[in-house]
């Protein structure tokens, strides 16, 4: 399955039919962009939207896949098969690379939390062993490096969770 041909297959369907972008988008509930995306050859839609686009281009799910139309209504049962497997092929390759990209995330997150909280603590120690007020921590020159530390890790951390907030796809 060629991303380029099945791009262009779908924008010469969706021209034919005078539909912009934002028209094909929202019949498929999904964004312009994704439209673009695809038209462009840089993705192709994912298996559960193939139905609701071939019915919205008015072809069918092989004609989409093929990235052509039929002459006949028929398919040789090799190619749809090949079709279908090559596209969940793909599906299992991006469902993938999403795990792995969240578990890296989740690590890293769980060991910004885990310094950081290792910082908190030592400073808390150092409080009980020197009998030390917490006022007096803040002013101490030496514990001023632990400070930026901790909030460096904290930004890091904040930063973290909003980028794999802020990720889509």
């Amino acid at each position: 399955m060629e991303k380029e041909r099945i791009g262009n297959f779908i924008r010469q369907l969706r021209t034919q039919q005078g539909m912009t972008q934002k028209e094909l988008a929202d019949r498929v509930h999904v964004t312009d962009k994704a439209v673009s995306k695809w038209e462009r050859g840089l993705a192709v839609p994912s298996v559960d939207l193939l139905m609701p686009l071939s019915d919205a281009l008015a072809v069918s799910v092989m004609e989409l896949l093929d990235g052509q139309k039929q002459e006949t209504d028929s398919i040789a049962l090799e190619r749809a098969n090949a079709l279908l497997q090559e596209t969940l092929e793909r599906q299992k390759r991006v469902i993938l690379k999403k795990r792995v990209t969240m578990l890296l995330l989740f690590a890293l997150l769980l060991l910004c939390c885990a310094l950081s909280g290792q910082l908190m603590w030592n400073q808390g120690l150092l409080l009980d062993e020197r009998n030390l007020h917490i006022a007096d921590i803040y002013y101490a020159q030496q514990d001023c490096a632990l400070d930026w530390l901790r909030y460096g890790l904290l930004f890091v951390t904040a930063g973290i969770s909003l980028l794999s907030g802020l990720k889509k796809n």
